[in-house]
């Protein structure tokens, strides 16, 4: 193999085009959602990997009506290329960051708006070159396709991946409320009587909770939901319900310092913080650095957050 591969000329390898576009169809397992990726018609996928096999002389796609899926050679063929991909991007950026070092950051609203902006500065004055473009989103980031260098996520799990990550802190949920509604809750069954607010990022909160809570049966007298824990602390610090609270990032939030725990419950686990980069981003002394900072950060303000959270627990 390494004989036949050094006997290609650069003059006689595919068009870059072909690469690219049977590297996002075997990574999407669709010829539809590479095209969207490329911004290019299905077809276009289609005509630029059959000019692969074409030119390798075997199919790398079976082909049915609904799907496509890789053969043996096409999966060998398509980890190859991810890693090539993946180091091919790292060395651009290198060199785009050679004069000027910018960061993308993605990362959740909630970690960004009550950890990340507060403490950004301080980074900041060690690099003040640095470009840092930070994004939220509760969407997971693809690292082989976005130009994100670093994202922080909450898993329940330990990550199964290639990537690169560590932790920056653990979570528990904790039920929320205003004083006046929390004077009438004081037990898990009492919920019975109070409206839920829910998160739709991540729904299955409040059904979790009830069933490690044996209250899997548990209908509430009232069910809200909103797209953004800012949205749905208000409502709670309005008295319009009880809402699920990650901590000890909630006792950092602003809004938050105005709800109080209604009652006593075991503490739930409710995945941890990671930040995540490519393994090979490290060697960029801007990514070294701000995941260095972050995990130290982090996980001292844990820490902090944490006492402040125990004197918040009922009696």
């Amino acid at each position: 193999m390494d004989e036949l591969g050094s006997s290609i000329s650069m003059a006689d390898l595919p068009p870059l085009a072909t690469l690219r576009a049977f590297e996002a169809a075997a990574r999407r397992s669709s010829f539809r959602d590479a095209a969207g990726e490329l911004g290019v018609t299905p077809s276009a996928v289609s005509h630029q990997v059959k000019l692969l096999e074409q030119w390798i002389g075997a199919p790398l796609f079976v082909r049915s009506t609904r799907a496509v899926r890789l053969t043996p050679l096409g999966a060998s063929l398509a980890a190859d290329l991810s890693q090539s991909f993946a180091l091919m991007r790292t060395a651009l950026a290198n060199a785009r960051q050679a004069d000027e070092p910018r960061l993308k950051i993605s990362a959740l609203p909630l970690f960004t708006n009550v950890w990340l902006v507060p403490n950004l500065e301080r980074f900041q004055a060690k690099w003040p070159d640095a470009v840092i473009e930070i994004e939220t989103t509760n969407r997971l980031a693809d690292f082989a396709s976005d130009t994100v260098d670093v994202a922080i996520r909450n898993l329940t799990t330990p990550p199964k991946t290639a990537l690169g990550a560590r932790k920056l802190m653990d979570l528990s949920a904790t039920p929320l409320c205003a004083p006046a509604l929390a004077a009438r809750l004081c037990a898990p069954q009492d919920l019975k009587r109070a409206t839920l607010i829910h998160i739709s990022a991540r729904d299955s909160g409040w059904p979790n909770w009830l069933k490690a809570m044996d209250l899997e049966g548990l209908k509430p007298a009232g069910n809200l939901s909103f797209d953004t824990v800012p949205s749905a602390i208000e409502a709670a610090v309005q008295g319009r319900g009880v809402i699920l609270g990650l901590a000890p990032l909630i006792w950092d939030t602003p809004a938050a310092r105005d709800l109080v725990v209604p009652f006593a419950t075991p503490q739930y686990n409710a995945g941890s913080y990671y930040v995540h980069y490519r393994t090979a981003d490290l060697a960029r002394p801007l990514v070294r650095a701000f995941v260095e900072w972050l995990v130290a950060g982090v996980r001292a303000d844990a820490r902090r957050m944490a006492k402040l959270g125990a004197a918040r627990l009922p009696a």
